[in-house]
């Protein structure tokens, strides 16, 4: 499932996916033309042309850009979405700017 943007240019789950393993910290800002998953701990701002899922336990420090956000752990930062998929466990510690939020009540 894509989103599409208003030039036409189509968003969503498309391009590699890099993933940050649990107990794996990063520390620096991580952009990628596909999708972030993150299952460990980014101290920096995620940028994703396609899709950042924040898996349940899951910790970013820093600003949140995609197209589609699964936030299933912590974001310590503001996140800019077209649509944010927000699990029970998921919490964000900033503001969230997107044209859709759905609040899920199943854990991820």
């Amino acid at each position: 499932m894509g989103i599409f943007h208003r030039t036409g240019e189509s968003y969503g789950r498309t391009g590699p996916t890099t993933v940050i393993a649990p107990a794996t910290t990063v520390t620096g800002d991580i952009r990628s033309a596909g999708g972030v998953h993150v299952d460990g701990e980014v101290l920096g701002n995620v940028e994703a042309k396609s899709y950042v899922i924040v898996a349940k336990g899951a910790v970013i420090h820093g600003e949140v850009h995609a197209a589609e956000v699964y936030l299933g752990g912590t974001v310590i930062g503001d996140i800019w979405a077209l649509e944010v998929d927000q699990s029970d466990t998921g919490v964000c510690r900033g503001s969230i700017e997107a044209f859709k939020i759905n609040k899920d009540t199943a854990t991820q």
